[in-house]
């Protein structure tokens, strides 16, 4: 069925424009796409390679990315656009795209309009100065996680491995939902697991023809990425990842020829949901000889978490998150960048939203480490309690400062909402999705710990790789108590892990071996599985607790 999409006409002189404002970029040329009848319209479109790559929840219906305008015969709207769109929008019909399906019969193209943001081009080819890499043998170092993408291009002959370029760029599957579980319900059809390895191996030739453009050769890959992410990328079945009892097909430590592209090596993939982004990552910390015991913990879409003991034994947990913790979800959530507020103040003059460029205007969202922020802050202030539910504004507990604050709560379209500077809301859904990241993660180091007999206070260094891991204050994380109490002085930010580890197999490739017979030793811990796994989690649906 035909999708025929058009950007959104630009506003007319008077509609917000200012006399000295710099002209409005060139009109997208509109785009036209086959989605099979039936399709979710989110996926048909952004999965597409015609769009620009999008971070969408998946279908949850609150991050609003995947607005579009019908222009005739809009759908009657649904209740969850009715919680996104005001009327006066419903009314000139805009809906969510991953609330509608692709209809069964359309003698007429589907006639829809997008912002036109959505029609930037996709990623180009690294941009490099001609030459600059003249005859330098390259080794290409990939961390493909399920929201980004990081590479770095090291130089062979450089006894050190010197960096000659490196970016990032946002996952191209992101359209698919911001979870591995939602890809892997993509990939789980051959024709979908061809999409998406698709998308990912066109992103991954770009930089290899950007770097042989500057005049590089690129010999060599090393792709670190979770078990689901890796399985997606080398199109191979992903059936043993779907359904209990997860199983892994083959365990990684091995170098795969692909067409159109450099020989690339997979880390070991030591379980279903720990894969080679971790495997990456200890190798690493071992080579930096990190004192053990050590954890090693990503939190992302899913929560990895490998313990190294003093014996040198390996145990390994996981834990699914959801995307919150990317910026995806929350009603406000955005991935850190200009205008996104990353951090919050309270002081006599009201609360304070800060982005990282010194912007103050109104602000594009809240990354996850200023949701944690924002939720520390209230816990302080106690305008949020233990169970994550907002205080009575009028209640006699609360400092004034604090009940100037608690006054700025409303409820609009069936939702409890705190307002913020800069335009942005906290929604009480928000914090309970947190509250849920909150307590999955603290139980899977808890029983982690728990299982290798080793107490919170002899733990030599919890070490957070990542995004989040860099930026987040340990305090931040232990008064929220996704960390025991006493753990936040050993937290160590250790960075993009994956793609050091990347970066250090694909220059020393005889360092696999040694981590492959790590890994096969490791100790999985099923925590899904575990009877009391329910009730303890329960029982730290509590911030502080």
């Amino acid at each position: 069925m035909k999708v025929r999409l058009s950007p959104l006409p630009a506003p007319a002189d008077g509609d917000g424009a200012t006399p000295d404002a710099p002209p409005a970029p060139p009109c997208p040329t509109p785009v036209e796409l086959d989605v099979p009848a039936g399709e979710s319209l989110s996926r048909g479109l952004w999965l597409s390679g015609r769009l620009r790559p999008l971070p969408l929840c998946g279908g949850l219906g609150r991050c609003g990315r995947c607005r579009l305008r019908f222009t005739r015969a809009a759908p009657p709207p649904l209740p969850a656009e009715e919680m996104v769109f005001s009327s006066r929008e419903l009314e000139a019909g805009w809906r969510l795209a991953c609330r509608r399906q692709m209809p069964e019969a359309c003698a007429t193209p589907l006639e829809l309009e997008l912002p036109r943001e959505d029609f930037r081009p996709k990623a180009a080819a690294p941009r490099l100065a001609p030459g600059r890499l003249a005859g330098r043998e390259l080794a290409l170092a990939v961390d493909l996680g399920t929201t980004s993408v990081y590479w770095r291009a090291l130089d062979v002959a450089a006894g050190s491995g010197a960096t000659a370029a490196e970016g990032h760029f946002l996952n191209p599957q992101a359209g698919a939902g911001a979870d591995v579980m939602s890809r892997l319900a993509v990939a789980r059809a051959p024709q979908g697991r061809a999409r998406l390895a698709g998308l990912v191996r066109e992103a991954v030739r770009r930089i290899v023809d950007g770097l042989r453009a500057s005049g590089g050769v690129v010999t060599r890959v090393c792709l670190a990425a979770n078990t689901a992410m890796t399985d997606i990328f080398l199109n191979r079945d992903v059936e043993g990842l779907c359904a209990a009892p997860y199983r892994v097909a083959h365990a990684g430590h091995e170098t795969i020829l692909l067409p159109d592209l450099p020989p690339v090596y997979i880390p070991p993939l030591p379980a279903p949901f720990v894969g080679g982004d971790v495997s990456a990552g200890l190798a690493v910390l071992l080579a930096a000889r990190t004192p053990r015991p050590f954890v090693l913990a990503d939190l992302g879409t899913n929560g990895e978490l490998a313990l190294v003991t003093k014996q040198g034994e390996l145990l390994l947990a996981s834990v699914p998150l959801g995307p919150a913790l990317e910026g995806i979800g929350p009603e406000c959530g955005q991935l850190a960048g200009p205008d996104v507020v990353t951090d919050f103040s309270l002081s006599p003059a009201g609360l304070a939203a800060r982005s990282p460029d010194g912007s103050s205007g109104p602000a594009r969202g809240i990354s996850a480490t200023g949701y944690l922020a924002l939720l520390d802050l209230l816990l302080q202030w106690g305008l949020l309690d233990a169970s994550g539910l907002f205080a009575d504004a009028s209640s006699p507990s609360l400092v004034p400062l604090a009940r100037k604050l608690a006054a700025g709560l409303r409820k609009e379209r069936g939702r409890t909402l705190l307002s913020l500077p800069r335009g942005l809301w906290l929604a009480a859904a928000d914090v309970e999705e947190l509250l849920k990241v909150k307590a999955a993660f603290a139980l899977a180091l808890d029983m982690l710990l728990a299982s290798a007999g080793v107490s919170p206070r002899h733990v030599a260094a919890l070490c957070l790789a990542g995004t989040l891991g860099g930026h987040i204050r340990p305090d931040i994380l232990e008064r929220l108590a996704f960390v025991p109490a006493g753990l936040g002085s050993r937290i160590r930010a250790v960075g993009n892990a994956s793609l050091d580890g990347a970066a250090l197999l694909a220059l020393h490739q005889k360092k696999g071996a040694a981590l492959a017979r790590l890994c096969a030793a490791a100790r999985v811990l099923p925590l899904v599985e575990d009877p009391d796994f329910h009730h303890a989690y329960l029982r730290r649906m509590r911030f502080g607790v």
